[in-house]
């Protein structure tokens, strides 16, 4: 919240409260008989027209500036940034080591990290990676905050447009997989047992084999 000071008949503060909708009212000083003095009120409109035209300013300079590529995307023509990027594998750490197979050089491989809470929901995603897809096979390595029971979800962006592409029954289009190589049934994805894996203290290697249900 921030006070203007306003002269002449208002002589008071005019609080224009900022929030998600740019709300705005004058003080109680400003209150005379039930009514909102009409000065008051204009000053504090000219105020919130002013802080609205400011941060659509700043809105606009954002969109102007956008968010470099990162050094591998720009090289491989792809929309990768610096926060996309896999950790570094070191062995004996607490992290996951997956190998990713039947995969083409082609657009993206997305990898997703869940617990159980919320597993497969945006709310419970714990991680979210993507690098550059290579001929036969991909390892990517994610780092935990601690070890215990966690699961992965991947797909093939072939097209690179950092979405799953999906068929008229919301089941994936591009190859997709999961920890476990649990079976795809047409109707339903995996649930959480069924793809669920014990990362222990010195980390742990798996392998997902992508399927194409296309």
């Amino acid at each position: 919240m921030k006070g203007f000071m306003f002269g002449g008949t208002c002589g008071a503060y005019v609080k224009v409260m900022i929030n998600a909708n740019l709300s705005h009212r004058p003080s109680s000083k400003c209150v005379s008989g039930g009514r909102i003095r009409r000065k008051c009120r204009r000053s504090a409109l000219l105020v919130a027209a002013g802080v609205m035209s400011g941060a659509i300013a700043s809105q606009a300079a954002a969109a102007s500036d956008p968010e470099p590529l990162s050094a591998i995307g720009a090289e491989r023509g792809l929309e990768l940034y610096e926060r996309d990027a896999a950790d570094q594998c070191v062995l004996g750490h607490h992290q996951i080591r997956v190998t990713v197979k039947n995969i083409t050089r082609e657009g993206l491989l997305k990898l997703e990290l869940f617990g159980e809470r919320n597993f497969m929901q945006s709310s419970g995603k714990l991680r979210r990676i993507r690098v550059p897809a290579e001929d036969g096979s991909v390892k990517v390595c994610i780092n935990v905050a601690e070890p215990g029971e966690y699961a992965v979800v991947g797909y093939h962006d072939r097209d690179g447009d950092r979405k799953l592409d999906k068929k008229w029954n919301f089941m994936p289009k591009e190859p997709y997989g999961l920890s476990n190589n649990p079976v795809i049934k047409s109707l339903r994805l995996p649930k959480w047992d069924e793809t669920r894996f014990t990362v222990p203290e010195n980390g742990v290697d798996i392998v997902i084999n992508l399927v194409d249900l296309d």
